[in-house]
């Protein structure tokens, strides 16, 4: 499916090859991927466990690399950056919601939330406060922010998950599986929040098992065998369209 002509090109795939080498036998997680994501777009990923997404999700993230083809973000050229470099970009460029929160135990909310942005030179001490504050009045969890991970319920956690992702106003934001973990009433909390993050301005791209949450996005995408074998616009959008 082609994207809006008028918006701007985020994130450009050309003909993405990922091979894995293991005991001598060659598999191949993605074969001939090509994608491109606006800006302001909001998709899902969806397929079989095995199908590729998580590895497709991780190659989006700069989290890996691929064996072939070329890979535009945000005007760089992923393809040929470093090892330091692609942690540059990806720190800048990319916000992560993991299914396991993935908040550090022994820093309070606040402190996680800062962390990724210590590591950005065009960021000032009082920048970052400013930006962690934001973020978590947008997730409405200010009154955690000197709390602890253990302190708070799953939900809470994804929220602050959720706060870290955007802090630093990252290009896109990729969440691998984000409700996974959370029971029903928290998963529509979470995907309610993903929905006004959109709604706002953000690029998001979702891997799911969940066709509820997969459904949510405007544009979706399904994976087998390592290839793309399906990319529409969901009834939602269809019903926004008309």
């Amino acid at each position: 499916m082609e994207n809006d002509k008028n918006k701007k090109q985020l994130v450009e795939l050309i003909d993405i090859k990922k091979m894995f080498l293991t005991d001598e036998v060659e598999t191949h997680a993605l074969n001939d991927i090509n994608l491109q994501i606006a800006q302001g777009e909001y998709l899902s990923i969806t397929g079989p466990s095995g199908c590729g997404k998580s590895t497709l999700l991780s190659l989006l993230g700069l989290l890996d690399t691929a064996s072939s083809g070329q890979y535009q973000l945000a005007g760089h050229d992923a393809s040929s950056l470093d090892r330091d470099e692609r942690a540059k970009i990806r720190n800048k460029e990319i916000g992560f919601i993991f299914q396991a929160f993935n908040l550090i135990s022994d820093l309070t909310v606040a402190e996680n939330i800062e962390l990724p942005l210590t590591y950005r030179e065009d960021i000032n001490k009082a920048q970052r406060q400013a930006f962690v504050k934001s973020s978590l009045e947008r997730v409405d969890m200010v009154h955690r922010a000197s709390h602890y991970p253990s302190q708070l319920s799953g939900g809470q956690q994804q929220r602050v998950a959720v706060a870290r992702a955007i802090a630093g106003s990252p290009s896109i934001i990729l969440a691998d599986e984000p409700t996974g973990n959370l029971d029903s009433k928290n998963a529509q909390m979470v995907m309610n929040l993903l929905d006004q993050l959109h709604q706002d301005g953000a690029t998001i791209c979702m891997v799911t098992h969940d066709p509820r949450s997969a459904a949510r996005a405007e544009r979706m995408i399904e994976v087998f065998d390592g290839k793309i074998v399906a990319d529409q616009l969901s009834n939602r959008a269809q019903a926004i369209a008309v």
